[in-house]
């Protein structure tokens, strides 16, 4: 059924793909001289679905030109728990092939 109003939203899961901060970082610069903590960072594009409590999931889709990976984060309407993971779903099928981890090496 097609409805005026969407089951859900996308978005980034993380600012820039794979932030990684050291264990003594207490902040993270952004490219465009954005500078904000760590735990803001981190949880800046989650925030409205925790605030809200709307259904939420963070999924990899693929990975940067280094090889790191890239996530997208869906959400849902309220109590929509059962089309947000059939979405979910479909996206992990989808990108199966672009979201393989990057090689470890020693």
């Amino acid at each position: 059924m097609i409805t005026s109003e969407p089951d859900g939203r996308e978005g980034p899961a993380t600012g820039e793909p794979a932030v990684a901060a050291r264990a003594d970082q207490s902040a993270v610069a952004w490219p465009d001289g954005t500078i904000e903590s760590v735990s803001d960072a981190y949880v800046r594009l989650s925030a409205p679905a925790n605030i809200t409590g709307a259904p939420a999931l963070s999924l990899p889709v693929g990975l940067d030109g280094a090889g790191l990976p890239i996530g997208t984060q869906l959400i849902g309407r309220p109590f929509g728990e059962a089309t947000l993971l059939g979405v979910g779903r479909a996206v992990e099928d989808a990108c199966a092939s672009l979201a393989r981890p990057a090689p470890l090496t020693a």
